[in-house]
């Protein structure tokens, strides 16, 4: 039962990058639904939007509670998974005070979103019933295959212009995402290959995610598991592989032009830097080959950052925010810090309880007269704001104890220096992960990013605590042997 399970599991990481929203086996539900009192803006949702990643989820909570005979009070109740109770509870209670608590959908939703919390809990539970590092180790081969892929669709993508036509695993046309670039936007196409689009904008890539952002952050997830494999292996030829995968992945990153995704890079490889020179500095043997194939990693990300630098430079420079500031970088950075401060004032209004799940683009909309230039028809691109905002004060308080749990838990564990390739790894991708909260919400919208985001925190969770059982798999001087 364990190994269905761990396909399970696998198989959720998997469609990542594969999700789309499909509601018609439920309009006639959603439309049945009686509506709040209040006028709803047009682009409020209103109709019920599942993936197949919620079924999945919830088939891996059953097979854990009964098939495994796992206690609710272990599920729910143990470990940081006790914030992540707290905060469902926190959201139902805001909900059934807010303008929208007579609103069925609203809970529909939440609930929805709640299935998120299962698949944290169901990791944390299944790291003392499984071979976690070979699963972590198996996994990331299985994030780096996927960016593979994400990678030849986004250079598709860019080169051309145009989707290329995977619109039934997610896939979003380019032109949706666009930003004025007069002039420079054809350099490489033009200048290269020949290639001419007769238009004053770029459109920025997104593979099969729904949005370039997205494709960024889970790029960013691929090279930090590039580099954990690049630490683990002892084949020469895989680990040159893996230098010309990290230069395509830094290279598609940058078609992504997502500022949040390449910051979170630059600050996780500097800590993942870190670590991997205290754990050589700890452990004296093998230390100068180890330290050369660090030196070796070090290099071909440089390379990788220059190179897309040197051949996107007028792009780059046209988007703005990362080698200078320009209006559109401007623009969209003015728009973000309008969304916070609608955020603070929602805290404000509705300190404790907040203004319920879902609600904050109907209470920004009420309040938009304040800013007579922004539609504020998104939610605030922040993770730690959205959930202050919709739950109170309380149940961000949750939140933040859930983060400081399993962030404290994390830090002990590298006490231990068992496993630490696949501490470092996670550690360094969450990180980043909290780094992109700060700058955008798509962690708590959509199984895209909610399920790398809360998949990881459970494997750093397991991880961390794991050196507490006997040790199953064999080490070399870097990490597993193959």
């Amino acid at each position: 039962m364990t190994k269905a399970v761990t396909t399970l599991l696998f198989l959720l990481f998997l469609l990542i990058p594969f999700q789309k929203r499909f509601h018609g086996y439920f309009d006639r539900l959603s439309r049945s639904l009686p509506l709040p009192d209040l006028p709803l803006p047009d682009f409020f949702s209103r109709k019920l939007h599942l993936f197949v990643s919620d079924f999945l989820i919830v088939a891996l909570a059953l097979l854990i509670l009964f098939s495994l005979k796992t206690s609710l009070r272990a599920f729910f109740w143990e470990g940081s998974s006790k914030y992540l109770t707290l905060l469902f509870f926190a959201f139902f209670v805001s909900t059934a005070t807010s303008l929208t608590k007579t609103y069925p959908l609203q809970y529909c939703r939440l609930f929805e979103f709640s299935l998120i919390f299962l698949f944290f809990n169901g990791i944390r539970c299944l790291s003392a019933k499984i071979d976690l590092p070979r699963f972590i180790y198996r996994l990331a081969w299985l994030i780096v295959y996927v960016s593979i892929a994400q990678c030849a669709l986004g250079i598709y993508q860019y080169f051309t212009q145009e989707a290329i036509g995977l619109a039934l695993f997610g896939e979003k046309s380019p032109k949706t995402f666009v930003f004025h670039n007069p002039g420079n936007h054809t350099w490489i196409l033009n200048g290269l290959f020949g290639i001419k689009h007769d238009l004053n904008y770029l459109f920025r890539v997104s593979g099969t995610f729904l949005h370039p952002n997205i494709l960024g952050g889970f790029l960013f997830f691929a090279i930090l598991a590039a580099y954990y494999l690049y630490g683990t292996i002892f084949s020469k030829i895989k680990r040159i592989g893996l230098q010309l995968l990290i230069l395509l992945q830094f290279f598609t990153l940058y078609l992504s032009f997502s500022r949040a995704a390449i910051l979170a890079l630059t600050i996780s490889t500097l800590l993942w830097c870190v670590l991997q020179w205290n754990y050589l500095r700890r452990k004296r043997e093998s230390n100068s080959a180890s330290l050369k194939r660090l030196g070796i990693l070090g290099g071909t990300v440089l390379c990788g950052v220059v190179a897309g630098i040197v051949l996107l430079y007028p792009q780059i420079k046209g988007r703005g925010g990362l080698i200078n500031y320009n209006s559109v970088s401007k623009g969209a950075d003015s728009e973000r810090v309008i969304y916070m401060k609608v955020a603070v004032d929602m805290i404000k209004e509705h300190p404790l309880l907040g203004v319920g799940y879902n609600n904050f683009q109907l209470h920004s909309h009420l309040v938009k007269s304040k800013f007579p230039d922004n539609h504020l028809f998104a939610k605030v691109h922040n993770i730690y704001l959205l959930i202050a905002s919709e739950s109170g004060l309380i149940g961000g308080g949750f939140f933040l104890l859930f983060l400081v749990s399993l962030l404290r838990t994390a830090w002990r564990g590298f006490r231990s220096a068992d496993f630490f390739q696949e501490k470092a790894f996670l550690f360094s991708t969450f990180l980043g992960f909290l780094i992109i909260g700060c700058c955008d919400f798509y962690f708590l919208e959509g199984p895209q990013g909610a399920l790398p985001f809360f998949g990881v925190a459970g494997l750093l969770y397991g991880i961390s605590s794991y050196f507490f059982k006997p040790l199953t798999v064999k080490y070399g001087p870097v990490g597993p042997s193959e």
